[in-house]
């Protein structure tokens, strides 16, 4: 902390006489500069809460000249700036504080990082020249950085790793050049990003691995962001809201939300992500998005989810928007997206969430299509076996297939037994010859017709007769299951 001068000019006396009384002092009119060591000799030092109870130091309007630091000090009264200009940075590293404004303001840098302050933090609408720097701050309030403006390309314009904040941060209309750094922040409240502009092309526009926040988590009505968005393993006690947003970063991560608990996830941007979307290991209770704006590009692996549910938004709304029809065809083009070719876990997801909704038709397709997308990537015998499987019950998921095998079976070895009638076993006890019952016979295992047993086939039609036995097993198995399943539902 700097030495206070020796002598106060007309202006710090005029603040100084206001700071007892906490009355605003408004420098704007006469255009003044304020010496910062004056303005720290002010608040360092003790005041008699019992004789001034209103103490505080609200100043408007003037020029703040030199580094403003109270860094490790005590301030036990409310400071306030609004519309001041620093030419320094201001520091209150360490510090104890009651609250702090800096309401469009212009400085450098602040550096707050170790401070604690029991009430709130406000930069809004101020501009920032370089790190607006609260690492391991405390801020029992609200932290306001709305319309704000931090300028620190390539850099962190917002570093606030392992911040806690009790209420919540605020950043509408944010600006912001270089990365904000929340990595293992906690807010109790929700985190509020609506209409802000996140730049950082060449980085992350948010890194927040291990962010906790207690509410929602929302990014809408004009958001936008060129950069990616990482939000790895963080926890969200409510929404996360992307709708009417902007997200760009080519090549990169446009949103990465790996490893994140939250309770509904709304995927509604303004256009499609130009970027990776990765949801892996993504927990959500309810999956709300828009079919018209679905990446390009989508990881899908651990994702899971209770509900899916499909909704649209009129352009610039951020209202409930509308429930859109989205059939399992479309579904499934959502699920092949992933640019790391097939995995079994998305599509038993989807299946699940439509098991739930009583859709069970659809989540049969579903399983089917997993086994073809599976079939494509085994080796030959495999791909063989698959597609007789396919073709003949659906890999068990259209067991109706095997009915119509049956019938098709019935009706070849019918027509084959008429052409080539088999030998009476013992002609003067056989039953009147009848080759549809004899195929019959030969296609359902168990049950006995008699024909079986009085015909014996001879020659080729042996093969036939071998041909039809095999398929009765197999296709009659396959009836069975399906009559099974639809008399359990």
């Amino acid at each position: 902390m700097r030495r206070p001068p020796h002598s106060l000019t007309s202006s710090e006396r005029q603040v100084r006489a206001g700071f007892l009384a906490g009355d605003l002092v408004d420098l704007s009119a006469a255009a003044a500069s304020v010496r910062a060591a004056a303005l720290a000799d002010l608040l360092s030092r003790p005041v008699d809460r019992a004789a001034h109870p209103r103490a505080a130091l609200r100043l408007r309007g003037a020029t703040v000249t030199g580094p403003l630091d109270v860094a490790h000090a005590v301030v036990a009264v409310p400071v306030e700036f609004q519309d001041c200009t620093f030419d320094a940075p201001v520091d209150v590293s360490g510090a104890d504080l009651v609250d702090l404004h800096l309401v469009r303001c212009r400085l450098p840098a602040l550096q707050a990082r170790l401070a604690t302050v029991r009430g709130d933090v406000s930069c809004a609408a101020s501009e920032v020249g370089g790190a607006l720097d609260l690492r391991d701050t405390r801020v029992g309030g609200d932290l306001d950085l709305s319309e704000a403006r931090l300028h620190n390309p390539g850099g962190n314009a917002l570093a606030a790793a392992r911040l806690t904040v009790g209420g919540s941060l605020r950043g509408y209309g944010l600006h912001a050049a270089g990365e904000l750094w929340l990595g293992g922040a906690q807010i109790g409240g929700n985190l509020l990003l609506d209409g802000a502009t996140l730049t950082n092309p060449d980085g992350r526009a948010i890194g927040a691995d291990r962010l906790c926040v207690g509410g929602n988590l929302r990014a809408g009505g004009g958001f936008t962001a060129d950069g990616d968005l990482l939000l790895i393993h963080s926890e969200i006690g409510g929404q996360v809201r992307f709708v009417d947003a902007g997200v760009r970063s080519p090549d990169r991560w446009a949103l990465h939300l790996g490893g994140t608990t939250a309770g509904s996830l709304w995927m509604c941007f303004r256009t499609p992500p130009d970027g990776r979307v990765r949801l892996s290991g993504l927990k959500v209770d309810t999956l709300f998005d828009d079919p018209r704006v679905w990446p390009e590009r989508l990881d899908l692996v651990g994702c899971t989810y209770r509900l899916l549910i499909p909704r649209t938004f009129d352009d610039g709304a951020d209202d409930p928007g509308h429930l859109a029809t989205v059939d399992v065809r479309q579904r499934l083009d959502w699920l092949r997206r992933s640019p790391d070719g097939y995995a079994p876990q998305p599509y038993e997801q989807l299946a699940s969430a439509y098991r739930a909704a009583g859709q069970d038709t659809e989540a049969r397709r579903v399983l089917l299509e997993q086994h073809r997308r599976r079939r494509a990537t085994q080796h030959w015998p495999g791909r063989l076996a698959g597609y007789l499987l396919d073709a003949l019950v659906g890999y068990g998921y259209r067991t109706w297939l095997a009915a119509l095998w049956l019938l098709a079976c019935w009706v070849l070895g019918t027509l084959a037994f008429t052409v080539w009638p088999p030998d009476a076993r013992t002609p003067a006890d056989s039953p009147d010859w009848n080759p549809a019952l004899y195929a019959l016979d030969l296609l359902l295992p168990i049950i006995d017709l008699g024909h079986d047993s009085a015909w014996h086939a001879t020659g080729s039609t042996q093969y036939v007769a071998a041909t039809l036995i095999i398929m009765g097993w197999v296709l009659t198995t396959a009836v069975v299951a399906s009559l099974s399943r639809l008399l359990n539902r």
